[in-house]
């Protein structure tokens, strides 16, 4: 399952609103290099000890070397969260023949789990964010 809305992301006081999905199907929290750089310039990304695959919903394999570590706002909560890098990260795919465009950030089933985040598959919302940190 996937919903797609807007989030803050926070890194070294640079923030920014991200088109973003939630996907219940992804392994992995992750964003495109060329973002991060466009957005919050030449910050220090740490290096993966070996270079991973992922794969798209397209079947298409992405690499993954590096991330970062953010503050990411959903409504009133924030959660902290590492998002990894990858240099590959397309804006568009193909999807049984239609073209596809992937948003800025998606938000990997582990994230979701650990900060307590879930869908709600009638209203297509984020139900709760029960593991964030409250914002006062």
């Amino acid at each position: 399952m996937q919903i797609r809305r807007k989030v803050v992301v926070k890194i070294k006081g640079k923030e920014k609103e991200f088109d973003t999905i939630f996907d219940s199907g992804s392994s992995i929290t992750i964003m495109s290099t060329e973002i991060k750089k466009e957005v919050f310039g030449d910050i220090e990304e740490r290096k993966l000890s070996k270079i991973r695959e992922i794969v798209l919903p397209n079947g298409e394999r992405m690499s993954v070397d590096s991330y970062i570590d953010a503050e990411i706002k959903i409504d009133d909560y924030m959660i902290e969260e590492r998002i990894y890098l990858s240099k590959e990260f397309k804006k568009v795919v193909v999807v049984k023949g239609r073209e596809v465009k992937l948003p800025d950030l998606i938000i990997g089933a582990p994230t979701m789990e650990t900060w307590g985040i879930e869908l709600d598959l009638k209203t297509g919302k984020i139900r709760s964010c029960r593991e964030g940190f409250l914002l006062i």
